[in-house]
């Protein structure tokens, strides 16, 4: 049987168990060591701010001097810190103002840090409003959507450099595609294309090489964005193929200005070709499709295009015509290396950059009509 002191200790002991398991819990214990951690950090910056201000009066503390500027106390401002907000302690004089480079140094650096994080958050595809209240919610900033648009705009003079500069060497494959986004222009907003194009090396490295803003898909647009590409050294010589879908002012400006194999995209014909065939038969007729286009060689994709033609060629004479029509121009990823083939095929490389483009560039709304990429 327990005595009263052991009845007493245990209850004790119990009770400091419930106290400690209690204050340790996750979000508790977090929050300490925020405060601790703030409060050690804020404590270091505060006495390295006196010991500046003791250096400019050239006193210490409570030294008297004739006629010496006196202390007049601190005066509280914050900072954004890694773990929210720190309240610091500025020393202040009676009469004129105290330099103290290392108050200088936290507030700029503080500014330096929330501006690297708004800008980067904007290209990563938030808008200006959310950049802003995630900030201001995250560290304790007072950003306005306005001035995340400011920090932006001063990425312009480091865009145009990009875009005058010259192409990388070893770009074998040209990828070309457009997207449509909307520009405002003074009284009324319309949609523009966007053209973009794509560079791969030998190795498979990509390589965003260019954009540019035009009315429309045009032959002359297309035309522009190359004469573009080689006045900044893309190399003709070193070029294999140009994939893109089938697109008149994508072909135009290639004969006429790069004179190399184009590559018509498999997917895109894939697409064009199922709408064509009923819904019962279509699972089995990109069947017999897939097993040309994706054939391990020139042969057997022959055999697979003959059989396609004597099964499907009677039901669906529309289908198999397209998939005959320019069946060459849909072959020639095939004369590249084996390991590229998944890739030559189609655009689907430039589409996806596109479609992550698009993504971005939602965030940021219509465009103004003076942009230019």
């Amino acid at each position: 049987m327990l005595t009263n002191n052991q009845v007493i200790e245990k209850i004790v002991n119990s009770q400091v168990r419930k106290r400690v398991k209690s204050a340790i819990q996750p979000e508790k214990l977090q929050n300490i060591l925020i405060q601790e951690m703030n409060t050690a950090i804020a404590t270091a910056f505060n006495e390295r701010l006196e010991a500046e201000r003791d250096l400019a009066l050239e006193r210490d503390q409570y030294q008297r001097v004739a006629g010496s500027v006196k202390r007049n106390g601190f005066k509280l401002f914050t900072i954004a810190g890694l773990f929210g907000r720190l309240a610091l302690r500025r020393p202040v004089v009676r009469s004129g103002a105290l330099e103290l480079p290392l108050a200088k140094a936290l507030k700029s650096a503080g500014t330096a840090i929330r501006n690297i994080l708004a800008i980067r958050f904007w290209l990563r595809g938030a808008s200006t409003r959310a950049v802003a209240e995630e900030l201001n919610s995250a560290i304790g900033t007072k950003l306005s959507h306005s001035t995340v648009s400011k920090l932006t705009n001063t990425l312009e003079p480091v865009l145009r450099e990009w875009e005058t500069r010259p192409i990388p060497k070893g770009i074998k494959y040209l990828f070309l595609d457009a997207i449509y986004l909307p520009v405002r222009r003074p009284g009324f907003t319309s949609k523009q294309a966007l053209l973009v194009a794509l560079g791969v090396t030998e190795e498979g490295r990509r390589h965003i090489l260019g954009f540019l803003l035009g009315d429309k898909e045009s032959s002359d647009s297309w035309k522009a964005l190359v004469k573009d590409l080689l006045a900044r050294c893309l190399d003709r010589q070193q070029l294999s193929l140009v994939i893109s879908d089938e697109h008149k002012g994508i072909e135009s400006a290639v004969k006429d200005l790069l004179n190399v194999p184009h590559q018509l995209c498999v997917v895109h014909l894939l697409r064009n070709v199922r709408v064509k065939v009923a819904a019962p038969h279509r699972k089995v007729f990109i069947a017999c499709f897939r097993d040309i286009f994706w054939a391990e060689g020139r042969d057997e994709a022959n055999r697979a295009l003959g059989a396609l033609q004597g099964r499907w060629g009677a039901a669906y004479p529309g289908a198999v015509a397209l998939v005959i029509r320019r069946f060459e121009d849909y072959m020639r990823f095939q004369k590249e290396p084996e390991h590229l083939w998944t890739l030559l095929r189609s655009s689907n490389l430039i589409e996806r950059f596109n479609l992550e483009l698009r993504r971005r560039m939602n965030s940021a709304g219509t465009m103004y009509s003076e942009l230019r990429f």
